[in-house]
């Protein structure tokens, strides 16, 4: 009780910013551009509260009070600054939908996606932070900026976070299927949140709207972007289920997650068939090629297309088979996509692993003096 109390009493007022927005935005008193605008607030406190930590981390450069007061002040705020702007926008959708200007789709993706984002942070506050509480209350004390070697941090970070080296010494074929698919979802979802500012944001403020421009360069960039990422993903679960028959029976099988990559492909598939059903309907361009497999997929389509029902069906299906599997991500063998680096970048650190040996060993010789 005595822990909590403080935390929820400083979430009291954030929740209070939270449930006016929804409230004024469910009476047609707010437009969308206040909810892009809190949502462009929290992409840019998050990236600066990530990179001060970076600097924190990598480098012996700033004050190191002043760079820890930013970086978690900047984080804490983004964060909340992304509740707000979920909050305005749910408002202003339903008001929306309710007056019937957009689809009910839209105002229920957005619970959905909060939903699965909330599901993924708690699993892996779970498996990341609580599981180790008891370790950082022991030895929590000597993890200090004075006592960590940037330079290794530095370099295990490019080695096994950005190029997985270890994993290619291991095998060049796991190494190539979770390079693609962890490098292919990673960058989807940068796309994405490019994708929002540009499709979503830039128009709520009165910009002009490129997304529905046909043939727009953005817009085929975008549309690339997609396919390329997409295409990343699949071939990344093709080549884990062809590596899945190779090592059945034999030791390594317990590195696979079949549920999990056939989830992964279905996903991705699902969004690849909705994209063909989409350019399929649209007269001929060549400017489709930017959607590359989309486009090859669009030439299998019934000739007479398909109905809008099931078009619908799909979409429901994608998008919420999207969400979900973001939530499902702790629960399989992907969350070590997250925890096996994080752990890489703390046995980097060979002075604070030297002095939580000393430390273990002191506790252990004075527990063994008092017996």
């Amino acid at each position: 009780m005595t822990t909590n109390g403080p935390a929820i009493s400083r979430a009291i007022l954030p929740l209070a910013v939270a449930a006016t927005l929804l409230a004024i935005g469910l009476a047609g008193k707010l437009g969308s551009a206040w909810g892009y605008g809190l949502f462009v607030a929290a992409m840019t406190l998050l990236a600066l509260g990530a990179g001060v930590f970076a600097i924190y981390a990598f480098s012996r450069s700033g004050d190191t009070g002043t760079l820890q007061r930013i970086w978690s002040a900047a984080l804490k705020w983004g964060a909340w600054a992304y509740v707000w702007a979920v909050a305005a926008l749910a408002g202003y959708f339903i008001h929306e939908a309710l007056a019937g200007r957009i689809e009910l789709a839209w105002v229920l993706f957005g619970p959905a996606a909060l939903a699965a984002i909330v599901a993924v942070d708690w699993g892996l506050y779970q498996i990341l932070v609580k599981k180790n509480m008891p370790t950082w209350g022991r030895f929590g004390h000597l993890v200090t900026r004075d006592a960590m070697d940037p330079g290794a941090m530095r370099q295990t970070f490019v080695d096994d976070v950005v190029l997985h080296r270890s994993l290619f010494a291991v095998s060049r074929f796991r190494w190539l299927r979770h390079t693609l698919i962890f490098w292919g979802f990673v960058l989807m979802f940068a796309v994405e949140l490019l994708a929002v500012l540009v499709r979503e944001a830039w128009p709520a403020f009165g910009g002009r709207d490129v997304w529905d421009a046909p043939g727009h360069p953005l817009r085929l960039v975008f549309d690339f972007a997609y396919d390329f990422t997409g295409t990343m993903i699949v071939a990344g679960c093709i080549l884990a289920l062809i590596w899945r028959i190779l090592v059945n029976g034999k030791p390594e099988q317990k590195f696979a997650d079949t549920p999990s990559t056939l989830f992964l492909l279905f996903v991705a598939a699902s969004g690849f068939v909705l994209e063909g059903l989409r350019l399929a309907a649209l007269p001929p361009d060549p400017a489709h090629w930017a959607s590359f497999l989309g486009y090859a997929i669009s030439g299998l389509m019934p000739a007479e297309g398909v109905s809008a029902t099931l078009t619908q069906a799909l979409w429901y299906i994608h998008v919420f088979g999207s969400c979900a599997f973001i939530a499902y991500v702790p629960a399989k063998r992907l969350v070590h996509s997250c925890a096996t680096p994080v752990g890489r970048l703390m046995n980097s650190q060979k002075g604070l692993m030297a002095r939580k040996r000393m430390a273990s060993l002191g506790g252990l010789m004075a527990g063994s003096g008092k017996e």
